[in-house]
C-alpha cells in the first residue's frame, strides 16, 4: 500500500533514512489519526486464534516522539535513554468481573443499540469486551482515506475506518456498556502479523476493575498487544521526520493454541481469560522436515500447513481419529494416527531417520496416539 502524502510517512521507517525535511513539523496525533497500514481492505469476518506465551523486543525510539516507561496487565514497556524495552506476558488474564447487563440505563442512539445487541447475554466484562471486539474485527474493513470521517456514527455506518476510527468506535460501544475504555496513541517499531505495519498507530485500553488496565488492537489483538508496540506519552509530535526506529533484539514466543471463530477473511488474535478450551489443536512437531508440508486427515476433512521449523499447527478440531501425513517436496515421508477425545491441545512427533513416525505425547488432555 503508498503511503500517504504528508510529513509523516506510513510505513518503515529505516535508519539508514537520509532525507531531511528542513521545517520543523509539529504533528497533533490526535487530530490527524496517524496510523500504520493495519489491513488492506477485506470482507467480512473474522478467525480468532487464542494465542499463549511471551513476547519481549528491545527498540530504538524514533527521534522526535515521547515514550516513557508504563505498565498495565500484560504489558511492560521501560525505557532508558532512546531504547524501549517491552515485555508481553500472555498468561489467561483471569477476570472474574461480572457485567451487569440489567444495571444499564435504556439505550440512547445507534451506537448504544448495537452494544447492547453484541453484548446480550454476556455474563463477564471480559466476555463483554471480547464480543464488542469481535464484532468490529468482523464487520468493520480496514480503509485509509483521510477525507472520511472518524467519529463512531460515520464509522458505523460506512462499515470501514483506519485505526483511528476503529479505536473511537470501539471506545464508544464499551462506553455504551459503562465499560471504561480509552483510546492510545502509540507506534509500532516493526511490522505484527496480522496488525499494524510499522508506524504511527492507535489502539484502545479497557479497564476490568480486578485486573487494571489491559491493552486491544481492535482489528488485530484482543486483549493485548505485540511488544513491537510503545504507547505514547504525548499525542503530539515535534520532529522533521519521527525516525529511525530500529529494531534491536525480539524473542516472540507466542503459540496459537486455540480457535474461537472459523471464518477465514481476517486473522485476529486474542488473549484467554481461563484455562478452559473451545476445540481441539495438533501440533505436528517434525524436527527432520523443517520445511516439509503436514497433511492432517480426519471424518470428511483434509487440511495441510507449512512446517514452520519443525512445527505445524492444526487448531478447531473436533474428537476424532486422524491420520498426519509429511510430505517434502511432494513425496510422502511419513505418517502417524492420533485419536483426540475431547478439547485438548495434542502433541504428536514424528521423526524423520527412517521417514516412520515415532515418538509423539500429548500436551494438556486426553488426546491418544
Amino acid at each position: 500500500m503508498r503511503a500517504p502524502a504528508g510529513p509523516v510517512a506510513h510505513g518503515k521507517l529505516r535508519a539508514s533514512q537520509g532525507s531531511r525535511v528542513s521545517r520543523i513539523w509539529r504533528v497533533r496525533l490526535a487530530a490527524i489519526g496517524l496510523c500504520g497500514a493495519l489491513l488492506s481492505s477485506l470482507p467480512a469476518g473474522a478467525a480468532t486464534h487464542v494465542v499463549r506465551g511471551t513476547d519481549s523486543a528491545t527498540m530504538l525510539i524514533p527521534a522526535g516522539v515521547q515514550v516513557e516507561s508504563y505498565a498495565n496487565s500484560g504489558y511492560r514497556l521501560v525505557v532508558a535513554d532512546a531504547v524501549a524495552q517491552v515485555e508481553v506476558d500472555l498468561a489467561p488474564l483471569a477476570s472474574r468481573q461480572r457485567f451487569e447487563e440489567r444495571a444499564l440505563p435504556a439505550a440512547s442512539g445507534p451506537e448504544a443499540r448495537l452494544a447492547r445487541a453484541v453484548a446480550a447475554g454476556s455474563k463477564t466484562r471480559f466476555e463483554a469486551v471480547s464480543r464488542i471486539l469481535g464484532w468490529i474485527s468482523a464487520n468493520v474493513r480496514y480503509e485509509l482515506d483521510r477525507t472520511q470521517a472518524q467519529d463512531p456514527r460515520s464509522v458505523l455506518e460506512r462499515r470501514s475506518a483506519y485505526c483511528t476510527g476503529n479505536a473511537r468506535l470501539a471506545v464508544a460501544l464499551l462506553d455504551a456498556l459503562a465499560i471504561p475504555a480509552r483510546e492510545i496513541a502509540g507506534y509500532v517499531v516493526d511490522d505484527f502479523s496480522g496488525g499494524a505495519a510499522a508506524g504511527f498507530h492507535r489502539w484502545i485500553e479497557v479497564f476490568y476493575d480486578d485486573r487494571g488496565w489491559v491493552f486491544s488492537d481492535p482489528l488485530a489483538s484482543h486483549n493485548f498487544v505485540a511488544a513491537t508496540y510503545l504507547r505514547l506519552a504525548s499525542s503530539v509530535v515535534e520532529s522533521d521526520l519521527p525516525g529511525p526506529a530500529l529494531m534491536l533484539s525480539r524473542d516472540n514466543r507466542l503459540e496459537e493454541i486455540d480457535q474461537l471463530a472459523q471464518t477465514p477473511a481476517r486473522l485476529v488474535l486474542a488473549r484467554a481469560n481461563g484455562a478452559g478450551r473451545r476445540s481441539a489443536a495438533l501440533r505436528v512437531l517434525v524436527p527432520g522436515f523443517p520445511d516439509g508440508e503436514a497433511e492432517l486427515i480426519g471424518p470428511g476433512s483434509r487440511r495441510s500447513q507449512s512446517v514452520r521449523g519443525g512445527t505445524a499447527v492444526f487448531l478447531g478440531l473436533a474428537p476424532a481419529t486422524y491420520e498426519v501425513q509429511i510430505r517434502e517436496r511432494g513425496r510422502l515421508e511419513a505418517t502417524r494416527r492420533i485419536t483426540i477425545d475431547g478439547p485438548v491441545l495434542a502433541d504428536v512427533v514424528i521423526a524423520s531417520a527412517t521417514g516412520i513416525a515415532a515418538g509423539g505425547g500429548v500436551g494438556e488432555g486426553d488426546g491418544r496416539q
